[in-house]
């Protein structure tokens, strides 16, 4: 796996509803949202996707405006050159390669149990 794949994984995906926000946004970039209609959209509790969408805010993945009242926030996809084609990677990576896809998801679930068991044993690679 790309060591640039791994690492946006690891640091700012983080969950898989990180993963599915990332596709979802290299799929449709010209995306401008709340975090609760993403959630709508990708059919995740929006308490999970506005941390994820946050991250990606705080990494430059994505804009943030917020109204004048501040009632509401929207995102919308920072396509810079090295953001886009990082994305394009993650997509291209998960979607055609089963062995990184393998590896993400592992990443991720890996990434999970430390969060709900800080104590839990990582998980073993299986033997094929």
């Amino acid at each position: 796996m790309d060591k640039r794949i791994a690492e946006f994984i690891r640091d700012v995906a983080q969950t898989i509803v990180g993963l599915h926000v990332a596709l979802y946004l290299q799929d449709h970039p010209k995306t401008f949202d709340t975090a609760a209609g993403l959630a709508l959209r990708l059919h995740h509790p929006v308490e999970m996707v506005e941390p994820v969408v946050e991250r990606f805010a705080d990494y430059g993945l994505l804009r943030k405006v917020t109204s004048h009242e501040g009632s509401y926030t929207c995102y919308s996809l920072n396509r810079t050159p090295a953001l886009w084609n990082l994305l394009c990677m993650i997509s291209e990576s998960y979607i055609d390669d089963p062995e990184t896809r393998k590896q993400i998801v592992r990443m991720l679930v890996s990434h999970s149990r430390k969060q709900t068991e800080p104590n839990a044993e990582p998980p073993q690679p299986s033997v094929t």
